[in-house]
């Protein structure tokens, strides 16, 4: 749309309306007459826009009244003004702009300036009563003047609803970007609790399948270990004593792993107790020991005096299970070294470190860690439940987990788990 205000267009508006020079020194004339009646005029006018309740309601407060018979005794006045210039086209764009600001609408003010011209007409065929030709073509003037007055704050009126509609689809565009978004966040969220059902339901199968299991390998263990019991008092020399506690220790520390089997896959209420973590550590690296051999991972401790924390044993024992099994995994090819920390922590908490020094996460795969069945691993060696289940039992005892990781350089698990209160750690049992 062409600019209202633009003088180089201002030409061709005056071309087609034919408002000429002459025209405008002619209404300059009318002056002296516009002048005297001006207040009557703009009264008449006034009355006009009560009679209609759609303009009547908007002159309803004193102040609002007074400003717009200024305003208009004003306008009156200008149409005998001698130029047009820009000053005089900004004035116009303003007056469009205020009709739409108001909610007036083109209607009434284009009935206004029609009222203007039927109020002027007779007044001034009266004054140039000795001059019928010079008032006919003052009125010529005059209507010409007009139109072009209404075709600007017509423009105006258009450009300024034009923006307030453009504003409004920009707002609506937002919005609705602003609403796929929210889509796409509940969409993704959906699919992540149905991928933790999934992953709920296979626990609950692992379960079974892990309980059957170790009942079906505790019965030739609970025999192997009889018998190594039984010959025990018909073997005399010490060679063969010594194999025969071998067999039972052996046998105990299998039996020791199908308990921690069945702790991690059978569901039960957590327990709230003092738990010493270093013995607890020192179980779990114990059960991880003949793995770490096979892949060469060597450990390295380090652990300061801690207290206790308060939680759940059986549950923080397969959280330490899942991240060394973690580790060992990213270092089966050509083995390493996991360093296993354990020291007290600002804030009343223990922290707890499994460094491994294995293949790594890529960065775009970081924060994608700890959801359900992600895994770095080849199709048919992972789950992608590890990380999830360890998760979950930090936040069951109130801690936090992260970590930190550069592609080929291993990768660090950091934990914070509160400590146990003052009393609950003095009732800790030793190697709990």
């Amino acid at each position: 749309m062409t600019d209202p205000t633009d003088i180089r267009d201002l030409e061709r508006r005056l071309t087609f309306l034919g408002l000429e020079p002459e025209d405008l020194a002619l209404l300059a004339e009318a002056r002296p007459t516009l002048e005297e009646a001006a207040e009557g005029l703009v009264a008449s006018f006034y009355r006009h826009l009560l009679s209609f309740e759609a303009t009547r309601g908007l002159l309803v407060e004193p102040a609002v009244k007074e400003r717009l018979l200024v305003s208009q005794r004003r306008y009156l006045l200008s149409l005998a003004d001698p130029k047009i210039d820009a000053d005089y086209l900004a004035d116009r764009v303003r007056i469009g702009k205020a009709h739409e600001r108001i909610g007036l609408e083109p209607r009434w003010y284009l009935g206004a300036y029609a009222l203007y011209f039927t109020l002027l007409l007779p007044l001034l065929r009266d004054a140039f009563a000795h001059d019928p030709d010079r008032g006919e073509r003052i009125l010529a003037a005059l209507m010409k003047r007009l139109m072009l007055d209404a075709q600007i704050a017509m423009e105006a009126y258009i450009e300024r609803s034009e923006g307030e509609l453009a504003h409004l689809n920009r707002e609506l565009a937002a919005s609705s970007r602003s609403l796929q978004r929210r889509l796409g966040d509940r969409d993704q969220e959906l699919r992540v609790t149905s991928r933790r059902a999934r992953a709920a339901e296979d626990l609950a199968s692992v379960a079974t399948l892990a309980a059957g299991l170790a009942h079906e390998i505790g019965t030739p263990m609970g025999v192997i270990s009889g018998h190594a019991e039984a010959l025990e008092p018909l073997v005399e020399d010490e060679q063969g004593r010594w194999r025969l506690q071998t067999i039972r220790d052996q046998v105990d520390r299998i039996s020791r792993i199908i308990q921690a089997l069945l702790n991690m896959a059978r569901p039960h209420e957590m327990v709230r107790e003092p738990v010493a973590l270093e013995a607890l550590l020192d179980t779990t690296l114990s059960f991880l020991s003949v793995k770490m051999k096979r892949y060469q991972v060597t450990v390295e401790r380090d652990f300061e005096p801690t207290p206790s924390v308060l939680g759940d044993a059986e549950k923080l024992q397969q959280l330490f299970l899942n991240l060394g099994l973690n580790a060992v995994d990213a270092m089966e090819e050509g083995g390493g070294t996991l360093c296993v920390s354990l020291r007290p922590s600002e804030g009343d908490t223990v922290e707890l470190i499994f460094a491994d020094t294995g293949s790594g996460v890529a960065p775009e795969q970081l924060g994608l860690i700890f959801d359900p069945f992600f895994t770095t691993k080849p199709a048919g060696q992972g789950n992608g439940l590890g990380l999830v289940v360890a998760k979950g039992i930090v936040g069951d005892h109130g801690g936090q987990i992260e970590v930190e990781s550069v592609a080929g350089e291993g990768a660090t698990f950091r934990i914070r788990l509160p400590m146990a209160p003052t009393k609950a750690r003095a009732k800790a049992p030793a190697g709990s």
